[in-house]
């Protein structure tokens, strides 16, 4: 699959599941000082995770354009300079505000990567935060 059609496949994936899809924010953050750069998808949904805000959803899908050139996502030192590599990108993202948790989004995930873009079950490895005994069990089942 080509990027195009994966960000569409991914988009109206989440919007069949209740999502509303949001368009990209703008690489740079109007109004946050923090930040030079959007470096995450979650870089627009900051002040809804903060209670500051109310975007009229409970859902969201988003396809964010990021750039990451210093501090803690610093990816220089991880690629280092090559002309294959950038710092630019787009980070695909569903988000919950309060709607669903690990087993939703887990499910989703799975359903996704499986059904949607076909990757073979027996060709994925799945990962766990070693202290996150809910999740490792709900990837059990």
């Amino acid at each position: 699959m080509k990027g195009q059609e994966i960000r569409r496949a991914f988009l109206e994936f989440f919007e069949s599941k209740g999502h509303r899809i949001i368009k990209s924010s703008p690489l740079v953050p109007q109004g946050d000082p923090t930040l030079l750069f959007a470096n995450s998808g979650m870089v627009q949904f900051k002040n809804v995770f903060l209670g500051q805000e109310d975007i009229g959803t409970k859902r969201a899908t988003t396809s964010q354009k990021c750039l990451r050139v210093s501090g803690k996502h610093n990816d220089f030192e991880n690629v280092g300079r090559t002309p294959r590599h950038h710092t630019f990108f787009e980070m695909l993202g569903n988000f919950s505000f309060g709607d669903y948790f690990k087993q939703d989004a887990i499910s989703f995930a799975w359903e996704f990567v499986t059904e949607v873009i076909k990757l073979p079950k027996e060709r994925l490895c799945v990962s766990v935060y070693e202290e996150d005994d809910e999740a490792f069990e709900l990837w059990q089942k």
